[in-house]
């Protein structure tokens, strides 16, 4: 049974700085990200007990980079799924802010199945992809993981670990995910899910 989660944002990535759209966008780490990517590491290998931890990342690079600097601390191995990308932002792909704006999609109802873009994922479409992963790695016998991943990929892990699954919760609940910040989810013995942190970057500081 899966009892535990260390979740994690990617650090700081290139298309943050230079006005591009997230996403499915491929970009790397700037260096600020990779200091990032190394404190946490660095914390990780103190303060968790990591060889418990199977680790899984996103295969996008920026996630992927984040992640080589835990296992190349931890030495643990490393697994990256696709199915825990970013929401699919389809052809506004690789294009700056201002160009994706041009082939944006004005909201539709209900708002949980509107794709903003041609040939992406509706948030309904990213928390079905994200919860169908997370049911596949909860019955292969892993107690403890650590994911890296992204922000909005992460929001719908923290649903999936509460069983916020319905309409209203997937549209009304969100949470702040900042690059590097870690979110840690526990099971209980009597069952219950707890969150024990959520976005904290005190590592960081």
């Amino acid at each position: 049974m899966l009892n535990e989660l260390i979740l994690l944002r990617h650090g700081e990535s290139e298309h943050m700085l230079k006005g591009v759209v997230g996403g499915w966008t491929n970009s790397i780490l700037t260096a600020h990200g990779i200091t990032q990517a190394k404190q946490t590491a660095d914390y990780l290998a103190k303060s968790v007990p990591t060889p418990a931890f199977q680790i899984f990342t996103s295969d996008l690079t920026r996630a992927v980079q984040t992640a080589e600097w835990i296992t190349q601390k931890t030495g643990n191995a490393l697994t990256k799924a696709g199915q825990l990308r970013e929401l699919n932002n389809g052809v506004a792909k690789d294009l700056s802010k201002a160009e994706a704006q041009k082939i944006w999609s004005s909201p539709t109802e209900p708002v949980l199945d509107w794709i903003p873009y041609d040939q992406g994922e509706s948030w309904r479409m990213l928390y079905s992809r994200i919860a169908t992963y997370m049911e596949f790695l909860a019955s292969a016998n892993m107690e403890r993981l650590i994911i890296i991943s992204h922000a909005n990929s992460i929001i719908c892990i923290i649903n999936w670990w509460l069983g916020l699954s319905r309409d209203i919760h997937l549209q009304n609940i969100m949470y702040d995910i900042r690059p590097c910040s870690l979110t840690h989810l526990k099971r209980e013995k009597h069952g219950s899910s707890r969150v024990a942190k959520l976005n904290d970057v005190s590592h960081l500081m």
